[in-house]
């Protein structure tokens, strides 16, 4: 697919930035709503990052893999469930 673009800001995202925004936003949504938040650390080796489920409460659940990461984006359950 080609872009005309010669009328796009040099400042705005591009059109797969947006997209992808969108997505998290939706997955986040859908993470408050069940009781759980995905948090990502650069600790304890910056070259890594560490991926941590937590409750409402802020206490960890579980600390996930990259694989389960791309799981929970792509709409499985957080915790408790398969799908």
């Amino acid at each position: 697919m080609l872009y005309d673009v010669s009328s796009i800001d040099a400042d705005a995202p591009s059109p797969e930035a947006l997209f992808a925004i969108r997505v998290a936003g939706e997955v986040a949504r859908r993470l408050y709503e069940s009781g759980h938040e995905l948090r990502f650390s650069l600790v304890p080796d910056p070259e890594r990052v560490s991926a941590l489920l937590y409750d409402s409460d802020g206490l960890v659940l579980s600390r996930l893999t990259p694989t389960r990461v791309l799981e929970i984006a792509g709409g499985r359950p957080a915790y408790g469930g398969n799908g």
